[in-house]
Formats: C-alpha cells, structure tokens, sequence
C-alpha cells in the first residue's frame, strides 16, 4: 500500500500547518526584501559604508571600493578610520565614544566635506552624510559617500580663471605705464654709454643698468604672454620638427651645450599653432637642462595614443620635492634665483589653448617628466 490515506491521500502529518506555512512565506518576503535592498546599495553611484557602534565596517558597496580601491572582504571586520587622513584617522574614534556617551552630533544627519584617503595614499574631497539606525537593539551607522572632485577642480579653475582676468587688466596697465616708459629710458642709457670711454668705470656701470632693464622688459613681456596669450592659429604641425628646431636653439646656449637632446619615437601631426608650441617646448627643454645644471642626457620621446600625440621630455636631474610639485604650475612661483615663475604657468595656458594636457611626474627611478598630450590633426581644437 502506498503512503497516504486508503485513496493514497496525504497523511495529516505531511499536510502544513497554517503556522508552517506562514512562517515559510514570511522567509521568502524577507529573502526578496533582503535581495531588493542588497541590489539597491550594490548598484548605487554614491559609496556606502555601514559601521557598528565601534566604528567597525559591516557593508562595503562596490562604489566604495572604487572610491577608496579596496575590496569589501578587505574591509569587513576593520575600523573606519582607516579611510581617513591624519589627524581626522585618530580623532574618530574619540567622536564615536563622545556621541554614544553624550548624543553631541557633529555630523549625523547633517553631512559635511571632508577628506578620504585611498588605498594608494591619496587623498580626495568627500561629501559624507550619515545616518542612524538600530538593528536587533544595537547600533548602526550609514555612511554615504559623493566624490568631489570633478566638482573641486572645476570651482579651482573658475577661480583661476577669475583671478587670470584680473591678471590681464593689470598687464594691459603695466604694458602702458611702464613698458614703454621703459624702453625710452633704455635707448637714453645707450646714448649716455656711448659717450663714455669704453674702459671707464662709469661704463661698466651703464652695462649692468642695461642689463638690469632687459631683466624688468623680459619680465613685463612674460606677464603679457601669460595674462594675454595670443589665439593659436591652428594648422598641422609635425612635433618632431618643431622639437628639433626647438633644440638646437637651445643648445646654442653656452651655458647649456653640455646637454645632449635625444629624440625618439614618432607622434602624428597635431592641430596646433607653431609659434605657441614653440614657446612651450623652448621652456621645457632649457628646464631640464637647467635641472642637470647644464651637462647630461635629455630625453624626448614621442607617442601616439587613442586620437592623440603624446611628447615626453625626460631629465636626469635630482626631481622635484613633492611640496614644490604641487605648486608648479602656480603664477610667480619658483625656485630659481632669477626665475620669474611665469614660464610652466604660461606653457599650461597655452597647450589648454590647444584643448591639451600638461603634467609633471617624478618617478622613483629618479629625474622629471613632462607629458604634453595634443589632439591628433584629425580632431578639431
């Protein structure tokens, strides 16, 4: 006989209980509540990081594993802190014991900017709100994290852009009121010279006055370049041509022939304006031999990448400290003695004229690189 009743019925014992089968559908509910929430926070663009009472992450969504560059397995189990700078890193878990302690918030359920820091050292504007929960009677904290920095560098350049318009209203004065003053008193200081007996003292001294005007003329003319670039009249240029000639210009330098300038590579041609190029790549090739201090091997390689020509200037100089790095590119600043800290703002100015890119790298291997990356001729500027 099968099992079941006398017509092969199931037994009572095999037939759910209402209990039974509410508590099976109240599972499923869950299952699916749970499934629906976990693809909600997995699929979010914002990072989101969830942190017990101790400050110990419990939820790593993928967006902040590309925030910061680790994986979750990396980070469950581990303190919060690690995701943030000095001294923010020994400061949070004395914020967590005072809130629990006295409920003071600082920053639940209000958010702020603050600083992250990447698994590579690297740190980043954050905007960061947090939220409170309780789970099974213990705390949580939801940490939703937004990437500023597209939106940092974008406000960086409208302020530098700002400050540039300033820049050329106070160059188109300069270019009036004192150079062409200053021309005038240089031809009457070459008269006066001209009388004077070639061996006299007084000689001497009109030269080093001469001297020094040429310094002020070629400073007023870098501020004008830099506050008012010209327009770049674009037509094909080949790089490799236009660096050549660049270099020997340079090497004709007494002070630089001890610099030997290496090209490799080919790049295609660029939608650029000679002149303008010119300029830049001058400022670079005399910066890396003057990093050698005049004597060793400078290297130029080009390449081209996805739609684009790509020059890297390479020196073996001894690099550049990272606090001096990070202001590089900054008007007027600069490291040499009679350096007018024009010259690397000016070379920026002009290849984001161009629609192209400039950076300055110093790997560990020792030395600078610059990379100028410019769109490819095919491509409108």
């Amino acid at each position: 006989m099968e099992n079941g009743g006398p017509h092969g019925d199931p037994s009572p014992s095999s037939i759910p209980s209402p209990a039974d089968a509410n508590r099976v559908t109240l599972e499923d509910r869950l299952r699916a509540s749970e499934a629906r929430w976990r693809s909600i926070l997995e699929s979010a663009v914002d990072g989101i990081i969830v942190i017990d009472a101790r400050g110990r992450i419990e939820w790593f969504n993928p967006a902040a594993e590309r925030l910061f560059g680790y994986t979750e397995a990396e980070m469950i189990g581990r303190n919060v802190n690690i995701l943030m700078p000095s001294p923010y890193r020994e400061e949070h878990d004395g914020y967590m014991s005072r809130y629990l302690t006295t409920g003071e918030k600082k920053i639940i359920g209000i958010g702020r900017e603050v600083t992250g820091l990447r698994r590579d050292g690297t740190t980043f504007p954050v905007r960061l709100s947090v939220g409170e929960m309780e789970v099974n009677g213990e705390r949580r904290f939801t940490g939703i994290l937004a990437d500023l920095s597209v939106r940092v560098r974008i406000e960086e350049r409208l302020r530098e852009q700002t400050s540039l318009a300033r820049l050329g209203e106070m160059a188109a004065v300069i270019a009036h009121e004192v150079k062409n003053p200053l021309a005038g008193i240089r031809g009457a200081i070459q008269v006066i010279g001209g009388r004077m007996p070639k061996d006299s003292k007084d000689a001497a001294v009109v030269t080093e006055i001469l001297n020094r005007i040429d310094t002020l003329n070629d400073l007023i003319k870098d501020l004008l370049l830099f506050a008012r670039p010209p327009q770049p009249r674009p037509q094909p240029v080949d790089l490799a041509d236009l660096i050549r000639t660049t270099a020997d210009l340079v090497t004709r330098d007494p002070a630089l022939k001890g610099v030997a300038i290496q090209m490799e590579g080919s790049a295609a041609p660029v939608l650029a304006d000679p002149e303008l190029l010119k300029i830049v790549f001058h400022n670079l090739l005399v910066n890396g031999a003057q990093a050698m201090q005049g004597q060793g091997e400078l290297r130029v390689t080009l390449h081209s990448i996805d739609g684009r020509s790509r020059v890297e200037f390479r020196d073996a100089g001894p690099g550049i400290g990272a606090d001096v790095l990070e202001k590089i590119f900054t008007p007027f600043f600069t490291t040499k003695a009679r350096g007018t800290g024009l010259g690397l703002a000016t070379a920026r100015r002009i290849v984001d004229a161009h629609a192209g890119t400039i950076a300055i790298a110093c790997p560990s291997s020792g030395g600078t690189t610059v990379t100028v990356d410019l769109p490819a001729a095919h491509l409108t500027i």
